[in-house]
């Protein structure tokens, strides 16, 4: 099993840094059909139903994915 890393971007990168692979937003929540669809497809990453912020509400979750190496970003 691989261990995910995560960058502290100031934006979306438009290729993973780490492997020049495609970089996509990443949805938390219950999926519905066109969300699987566009998951399936590798249009988003699927990041679960647990979204977890700080206690002013910042969101301390990855928002974007590298499809090829797994590594999260999140911005700063």
């Amino acid at each position: 099993m691989r261990k995910n890393k995560t960058i502290t971007i100031e934006r979306k990168p438009r290729k993973c840094p780490n492997c020049g692979g495609k970089v996509v937003k990443i949805i938390y929540g219950m999926p519905g059909p066109e969300l699987m669809e566009q998951s399936m497809n590798g249009e988003i990453i699927l990041g679960g139903c647990c979204v977890m912020t700080d206690e002013n509400g910042k969101l301390l979750s990855p928002e974007f994915g590298c499809l090829e190496c797994d590594t999260m970003f999140k911005r700063k």
